[in-house]
């Protein structure tokens, strides 16, 4: 049928991650410059707080570089089922099959749009679109498309 899918995250997600360390390094190095400046202000606290900023930094940098070059992909669509890792609800389905989903629900949220796969057995699996790097309708149309060829609709 059909070849499976995969969907990576937004390399934007990760670009904002690193500049937002770049933000805490820049503040790492401001306190660093008016320690110096101001005898008064070096001590062993202000030491610890600029390692503390740079650490930060560390993290951020590392998890918005690990984004950016992951080649994981988040969400992956195949014929048989999904395979989705784009959110961390503990109540949501990480992988079923096709013929287990009895619908797909498009849903507008605070954060974003979201596409809800509800299973025949009541439970659901959330996808998180905002973060992916296709767009939503496009997204919306693949999972359609599998859905209907799982459970044998065609269109007229």
């Amino acid at each position: 049928m059909a070849d499976p899918v995969s969907y990576r995250l937004r390399p934007a997600l990760g670009a904002r991650m690193i500049g937002m360390a770049c933000v805490w390094l820049g503040l790492a190095v401001v306190l660093e410059v008016v320690r110096r400046a101001v005898p008064v202000l070096d001590v062993l606290a202000v030491q610890f707080l600029e390692w503390f900023l740079v650490a930060i930094f560390a993290v951020l940098a590392g998890w918005g570089a690990w984004i950016v070059f992951g080649r994981r992909p988040r969400l992956v669509l195949d014929d048989e089922g999904f395979l989705n890792h784009t959110n961390r609800l503990r109540d949501s389905v990480r992988a079923a099959a096709w013929r287990d989903v009895s619908d797909v629900r498009r849903r507008d949220t605070l954060t974003g749009t979201v596409l809800v796969l509800e299973l025949a057995d009541g439970r659901q699996s959330v996808i998180t679109s905002r973060l992916l790097d296709v767009a939503v309708p496009e997204l919306e149309e693949q999972i359609r498309e599998r859905l209907n060829a799982a459970h044998g609709y065609r269109p007229l």
